[in-house]
């Protein structure tokens, strides 16, 4: 699905609202400003990290934050002021984590005058080598890479 494109039938929900979110997210946690460049599926990088939280509502999605342990490091230094080195494979888990829970309460609060109403649930984070979520049912889904110097996210919206 296009970035640009409204995601169907949830009340012309802008994916943008999300991206939006992740944006003033990560500048306010970290300082880093991320741009949107285009997803090239060629290059796209290896994710070891997704952040996601489920947004329970009449019309229920899937937020998601994809990244690697290289991306993520410098990120969660700076959100929580430990030292790269010193951050283990659980403080980048719990960094991205706190940073997906951040995006779905922002967008939440973008989202009030909207008739789009949710709930957020506990975020949760999928690790591993290629980790990749595979929805079984064809669904719709919004997709956002931003970048930032050596930082790479992918951010993802599925319709449920």
């Amino acid at each position: 699905m296009n970035a640009g494109v409204y995601i169907e039938k949830y009340d012309m929900i802008s994916g943008h609202v999300f991206v939006a979110a992740l944006l003033e997210s990560v500048e306010r946690m970290s300082g880093f400003v991320l741009n949107e460049v285009e997803n090239d599926c060629e290059f796209a990088l290896v994710h070891e990290i997704i952040g996601a939280m489920v947004l329970q509502g009449e019309k229920a999605m899937l937020l998601t934050l994809e990244t690697n342990k290289n991306s993520a490091a410098p990120l969660v230094s700076f959100m929580t002021g430990i030292e790269t080195a010193a951050l283990d494979t659980d403080l980048l888990n719990d960094g991205i984590t706190e940073l997906i829970n951040m995006v779905g309460g922002s967008a939440r609060v973008r989202l009030e005058a909207t008739n789009y109403k949710f709930l957020l649930s506990v975020p949760f984070t999928l690790v591993g080598e290629s980790v990749k979520i595979v929805v079984k049912k064809r669904t719709d889904c919004f997709m956002a890479r931003l970048v930032c110097d050596q930082i790479d996210l992918m951010l993802r919206v599925y319709k449920l």
